[in-house]
Order: structure tokens, then C-alpha cells, then sequence
């Protein structure tokens, strides 16, 4: 098998593979046998810990190989997912982290309950244990043994691909099989002409107009003039196994038995120190995990960028542009926003759904918020939130951006090659990587990739322990459980919920499917949140939220989001002037992101309604930002009114761009200037509060002035690549 991954490369690979497992073990000694050590590391784990597990449980084989696969497919649009996270970051920085903190919970259940009741912290804890296992830990598993896999795929299949599009590509436009059966082949290159030869008539009648008698007999005389064509009624019986056929020699493909090994190494690897050394063992290896990370996209970025098919990032865009269309065609794949009724990606469901999934991501999510929960201190947790902020908004140029720039560079290198968006990173691996023929450095790019899943899935498992741990056995089977017991059950479960998502990972999902699994994972997650963040927004803020509206909230975006679309549908299939409107303005099905939204406003009119006609519960409401006396009730009406003026100054300045009375650029510096403004009130009040203590104080040692810097390299990117 000629692969790409040399000796050198596989030491390279399994040492660190395995060097981060020994990590995660040794990591573990310092684990003092308490419930609090296990899943919540102590309380002990720095800044820069923080921000190292955030980034590294966040940035999985989902950006490394999903984010670029999208990129590869749809553009730069997707960067609104990296972009617009930093807006869920500061939630979670200002205004549900410290509730959590305050109430010393392990699991945002129990906030659910203590706002709320039983039947909210169920339904959250439900929904969570079903997104981390079955919509986030089979697709990491599943992406990172497929790409991986595909590095080992023999170099022949590879040419295999790319001389059967050739093939099919001289069908379409040559009426004769000169160029074909006379050109030297590999046995590869054989096994294509060949099937192409029982294939190719059908395939050119088909795009006559359909396969028949009359045309089949005509296309196959024109290619094998001396051959006499095979009767039509064998061709039509044979016809869907050769069409498999040929498409299967176009693909690049897994062999399937190699998936299911690293499926099951990732699974050995990952479960070994989480199961022994919990939280600690998982944070420390996330550390070194998200350096990986940042180290193999940085490589294959350079690489890509480099190559003298795309030379920079300037040259990209004027392909984008059709400025090279004699090189290659344009696909207008550089822009952040969509048409409205775009079907994928429209910028009203970006700039809507999207934001209400980063709140229930970065605000409501277990498994990300366990990691703040764990820090030393309320201001080393926001330092390292805003710190992985930071990193992430190199996702869209190192990631996205790259993934866009395999696009061009493949279509240049295998004309007419069918690729899936998944194997973007893994042929970018092969075609500009490899060939710089650095020892090990393919080995340590694929460690990278491994570290992505690993650093996600170790999270994803301790957090889902976490929730059936506490929210399940302590809760209903034993409350006065030790500290003991709940560590010895914590273990075990991880142990079923690794090895039992490997095996369905392994069942379930296709090694050679050609869906983009990023795309997989945003529409299954989005179905469920839309209820849990309208229930955490409402506990918060309004007092006069009731147990049951906390409850009914969650319930009603689940239903919502699963019905809107059919809803959506009848609606704008009818005759009144305002279906087709409203058909022509957002599209003729119901976009996910817009579901999401749907979904989010109805749970929060149902906890109203409900909220107003069931009785209040005094001490459960003094759970709100102003009942912690974590706000006062002035501090929320000048946020508010912040928060309006600033959608009024952004939805000014995007309609002065569109108008083309300002650049994207001075709309982006003029957005970003606001926005750190709207941070610099808070800022001269804490010196204010120095200086009255006499105390000398500097804006840089402060998180404030950290946040404000990166919500406007955030606004500025949201106008400059519009």
C-alpha cells in the first residue's frame, strides 16, 4: 500500500498518541478521590487551562475536518459559526457564569432546578446526555478515523479517481474512444476503461434525454462503431450495478475495516485517562491537545496557501472573483452573507438561529461551561474564555479559508474529480504537505487531527458522566451517596458511553458518505436548544418566571423546532399574496437556523403565558441576576438600552455598505470603534472604584477592556468579509 505516512510519521503519530494518554494517567495522581477533584478538577485549573480545554473541547475534528469540509463546499459564509461564537463567549463570561459560580453547582441542571423544578432539570439533562452522545461524539469518532484512513488509501486509487473523471469527462464531449484505448495504463487506469466501456453509453444516453432503446443503440455505435452493442434489455437490468460501479471508481474510498480499528484505538485512548483521571487528566491533555490543534491546521494553511497553484490568500480571491476564469471558474465563495432564501445559509438565519445555538453553546452547554466551573476564580475563568475567544477567530482564515483554497487548488490538480468535502483536509495532507518530505511531520499533522477528537470527545464523556451521575443516581437512587460511590459510578459510565459509542459509530455511519458531517451535527443540535436557552435567559432575567413556564419553555422549542418546518411548508405552498412573499423572501422550506429561532421566540412566549397564569414561587425566583445581586436593576436597563442603540448603529452602517456609501472596511473599523466603546463605561467605572480606594489601576490587567478588543475584531470581520 503506497500512503503517504512514512516510518517516521507513524512514530511520530502513535508517540504522541500515546504520550497523551500517559499524560492524561500521570495527570491523574493528583486526583484526591473527592467528587470535586473528579469532575470538577478541584476548583484549581488556571487561566490558561481554561482556555486551553475551552479551545481544544470546541475545536474538534468538526473545524479541523468539518469546518474546512464546508468551506470546501459552501465558503466563507460558515465563518459566521466562528465569528458570532464570540458573542455566546461574553454571555457566558458576564452573565451566566457568574450564577454558577455563585451557586456552587456541578451541572447546569441543578440551576434549572433551583430556578425551576425536577421537570426542567430532567428535561435538560435528557437533552444534553442525547446531543454529547449521539450528535457530538459518533461524528468526532467518525471524521477523524475517516480522515486518517484516508492518508493510508493507496496512491493508485487516488489516480483511479482522477482518470475515470478524465474518462468521463472525454465521453461528454468526444464521439469516438480515441485518446482512450490506445493511452498507456496503470492496471488501475485498465480497471476504468473497462467499466467505462459497459458504463459510458449508458451514462451518455442518460444525458440525452433518458436512456432508451433507440438512443443507447446510437451513442454506443458512435463510441465502438465495430463493436456490437450488448442487448438493451441485459444493459437495463445491469444498469444500477454499473452505475455503482463507476461512481465508486470516481471516489477516493476508506477500506472499511481500518475505520473500524481507529475507531476503536481513538476509543482506547480517549477512555484510558478520562476514566482514571477525570476532569484533571481531561483538561491537561486538552492543553496539549489544542496545541496540536493550532500547530496541524497552521501547517496545512501554510502549505495550502503556499502552493504555487493558489500563492496567497490575494490569488484565492481573485479566483473567487472569476478574475482567472482562463485557470479556473469562480464559485463567489468569499462573502459572509446569503440571499435571504438561500436554502443552506441565509444571513438572516446567521445572524438569528445561529446566535441563539452559540447561547445555548457557549451559555447552556455542559460540557463546555464544566471547564469555566473549574477555574481557580471567576476572573481567571473569564480571562481563559476570552483568551480561547481569541484563538477561534483564527478558525475562519486557517480553517474555512483553507478549506476554500483546496477547492481551487483541486479543481486546477484533478480536473473533474469528484471529492467530498470531507477529505478536503486528508488530500491537502497528501498533495501539499506530504511533498515537502519533512520526516514526521505528516505524522505529527495527523496527531493534530487525533488531539481535535480526542481533546472533544474526553469532554464530552466526563460531562455526560457529570449529568447522569447527578442528575440521575444521586438524584433518584441514592442521594446520600459518598463521594466514593459517585466517582467509582462516574468511571464506569464513561466506560459504557465510549465503548458504546464507538460501536454505534461503527454501525451507523458510512465511512465513504459524501454528507458533510458538520452539517449532520448543526441540524440535530439545533432541534433541541431552542427551548433550554429560553429557559435559562427567562430564569435569569424575569422574577415572575413559574416552575411550569420554565418547564413548558423547554418543551415548546423542542416541538416547535421539529414542526415549524412542515408548518412553514403548507403555508407558503398556498395562493394568498403574503405565502408568496414570505415564500419568495426566505425560500420555499423552512431554513434550520430559521427553525431555531422560530422555536426560540415560542418558548419564550409560552413561558410568558404560562408564567402569567400559574402561581409564582417567591423563593425560586430570587435565582435571577438581580436576586443573586449579581445586577442591579439599573445595571440591566442601561444594558439594554446598549444593546438596542448598538443594533441600531449596526443595521445603519450594514445598510450604508450595501448601498455602497461606505466600504466594507470603513464600515467594519466604524462597527469595531462602537462596539469597544460600549465597553469602555464599565471600564472608567472600575477605575473610578480604584481611584476612590486609592489603588493605581491599569486597563490591560483587566477582562473588561480584553473583551472589548475582541467583540470588535469580531463586528469588524462581520462588515470586512460581507
Amino acid at each position: 500500500m503506497e500512503g503517504i505516512l512514512s516510518t517516521a510519521d507513524f512514530i511520530v503519530f502513535f508517540g504522541i498518541l500515546f504520550g497523551v494518554m500517559a499524560l492524561g494517567l500521570w495527570a491523574s495522581r493528583k486526583d484526591g478521590g473527592t467528587a470535586e477533584d473528579y469532575y470538577l478538577a478541584g476548583k484549581d485549573v488556571p487561566w490558561w487551562a481554561v482556555a486551553g480545554s475551552i479551545f481544544g473541547s470546541n475545536v474538534s475534528a468538526n473545524h479541523m475536518v468539518g469546518m474546512m469540509a464546508v468551506g470546501f463546499g459552501a465558503g466563507f459564509v460558515i465563518s459566521h459559526l466562528e465569528i458570532t461564537a464570540i458573542a455566546g463567549l461574553l454571555l457566558l463570561c458576564y452573565f451566566f457564569l457568574p450564577v454558577y459560580r455563585k451557586l456552587h453547582i456541578y451541572t447546569l441542571s441543578d440551576y434549572l432546578h433551583r430556578r425551576f423544578d425536577e421537570r426542567s432539570r430532567v428535561a435538560y439533562a435528557l437533552i444534553m446526555v442525547t446531543i454529547i452522545v449521539l450528535v457530538m461524539m459518533l461524528p468526532a469518532f467518525y471524521l477523524g478515523s475517516r480522515a486518517v484512513n484516508i492518508l493510508l488509501v493507496d496512491k493508485s486509487e487516488i489516480l483511479q479517481a482522477q482518470y475515470a473523471s478524465q474518462m468521463e469527462n472525454i465521453g461528454k464531449i468526444s464521439s469516438g474512444s480515441s485518446g482512450v484505448s490506445n493511452t498507456n495504463k496503470t492496471e488501475a487506469q485498465r480497471q476504468v476503461v473497462t467499466t467505462w466501456e459497459k458504463y459510458g453509453p449508458i451514462y451518455l444516453a442518460k444525458k440525452n434525454g433518458g436512456l432508451t432503446e433507440l438512443n443507447y443503440n446510437a451513442v454506443y455505435q458512435e463510441l465502438y462503431p465495430e463493436a456490437t452493442p450488448p442487448p438493451f434489455e441485459e444493459v437495463k437490468k445491469q444498469r444500477a450495478t454499473l452505475e455503482a460501479d463507476w461512481a465508486k471508481l470516481k471516489r477516493v474510498e476508506v477500506d472499511r475495516k481500518l475505520y473500524i480499528w481507529g475507531i476503536l484505538i481513538m476509543a482506547l485512548v480517549t477512555g484510558a485517562y478520562t476514566i482514571v483521571g477525570g476532569l484533571r487528566a481531561v483538561i491537561v491533555t486538552d492543553v496539549i491537545q489544542s496545541a496540536l490543534i493550532l500547530i496541524g491546521m497552521l501547517v496545512v494553511a501554510w502549505c495550502t496557501f503556499n502552493h504555487n497553484l493558489i500563492g496567497s490568500w490575494s490569488m484565492m480571491v481573485a479566483f473567487d472573483q472569476d478574475r482567472l476564469k482562463e485557470i479556473v471558474a469562480g464559485r463567489d465563495l468569499m462573502h459572509l452573507y446569503k440571499p435571504s432564501n438561500d436554502p443552506s445559509h441565509p444571513w438572516t438565519g446567521m445572524l438569528s438561529g445561529v446566535l441563539i445555538l452559540h447561547f445555548y453553546y457557549w451559555g447552556a452547554n455542559q460540557f463546555i461551561v464544566q471547564r469555566a466551573l473549574a477555574a481557580r476564580s471567576l476572573k481567571e475563568a473569564r480571562t481563559g474564555i476570552i483568551t480561547a475567544g481569541f484563538v477561534k477567530l483564527l478558525i475562519p482564515f486557517i480553517s474555512i479559508g483553507t478549506g476554500i483554497a483546496a477547492y481551487y487548488l483541486f479543481q486546477q490538480l484533478m480536473p473533474g474529480v469528484q471529492l467530498a468535502g470531507d477529505t478536503a483536509f486528508p488530500m491537502l495532507m497528501r498533495e501539499v504537505v506530504a511533498p515537502l518530505a519533512v520526516p514526521g511531520l505528516v505524522g505529527l499533522v495527523a496527531a493534530g487531527l487525533i488531539g481535535a477528537i480526542l481533546s472533544s470527545v474526553d469532554s464530552m464523556m466526563n460531562s455526560a458522566a457529570t449529568l447522569i451521575t447527578f442528575d440521575g443516581y444521586k438524584r433518584f437512587v441514592n442521594p446520600e451517596a459518598s463521594d466514593e460511590k459517585l466517582v467509582r459510578l462516574g468511571k464506569i459510565i464513561i466506560g459504557i458511553l465510549v465503548l458504546g459509542s464507538a460501536i454505534l459509530t461503527i454501525v451507523v455511519f458510512d465511512p465513504n458518505t459524501e454528507q458533510p458531517f458538520i452539517e449532520y451535527v448543526l441540524k440535530n443540535q439545533a432541534k433541541l436548544v431552542s427551548g433550554l436557552v429560553a429557559a435559562f435567559i427567562m430564569g435569569m432575567l424575569w422574577g415572575r418566571s413559574t416552575p411550569t413556564a420554565g418547564f413548558v419553555s423547554i418543551i415548546t422549542g423542542v416541538v416547535v423546532a421539529y414542526a415549524s418546518p412542515y408548518f412553514y411548508s403548507f403555508f407558503v405552498s398556498g395562493d394568498g399574496p403574503m405565502a408568496k412573499e414570505i415564500g419568495l423572501r426566505f425560500g420555499k422550506s423552512l431554513n434550520a437556523f430559521h427553525a431555531v429561532f422560530v422555536a426560540f421566540l415560542f418558548a419564550v412566549a409560552a413561558n410568558v403565558i404560562t408564567s402569567l397564569a400559574t402561581q409564582q414561587d417567591d423563593e425560586k425566583s430570587k435565582y435571577t441576576w438581580v436576586g443573586l445581586k449579581i445586577m442591579r436593576p439599573t445595571d440591566l436597563q442601561h444594558f439594554g438600552m446598549k444593546l438596542l442603540g448598538t443594533a441600531l448603529i449596526f443595521a445603519l452602517l450594514g445598510v450604508l455598505m450595501t448601498g455602497n456609501i461606505i466600504s466594507p472596511m470603513g464600515a467594519g473599523v466604524l462597527g469595531a470603534i462602537w462596539t469597544f466603546m460600549m465597553f469602555l463605561d464599565s471600564l472608567f467605572k472600575v477605575v473610578l472604584a480604584a481611584a476612590a480606594k486609592g489603588r493605581a489601576y491599569s486597563f490591560l490587567r483587566e477582562d473588561l477592556f480584553w473583551a472589548g478588543l475582541l467583540a470588535s475584531c469580531a463586528v469588524f470581520m462581520m462588515y470586512y468579509f460581507a
